[in-house]
């Protein structure tokens, strides 16, 4: 089924950090975003601009992987299985 190659891109989406925010507020409310502090940190920010964009999943797919399709999916399908709500 790899055909010898063991090295999957998984399939996403991308949003902004400001759209993770939104999400979080609609999941948690505003004293969840108030604990947010942004701090800029040029070494990550160097690792993720190197980061590679727009690239094809398609094997990942065709094996039966699929993506959250938005960031409320991504908070809901922590609170289920990772937080202890």
């Amino acid at each position: 089924m790899l055909a010898g190659r063991r090295a999957l891109n998984l399939p996403g989406f991308s949003c902004t950090v400001a759209e993770q925010i939104e999400a979080l507020r609609r999941a948690a409310g505003q004293k969840a975003v108030d604990l947010i502090k942004p701090v800029p940190d040029p070494a990550i920010m160097a690792i993720v601009d190197g980061w590679p964009r727009d690239f094809a999943p398609d094997r990942a797919i065709a094996l039966g992987f699929e993506a959250e399709k938005n960031f409320d999916e991504i908070i809901a399908v922590y609170m289920e299985d990772d937080l202890n709500t």
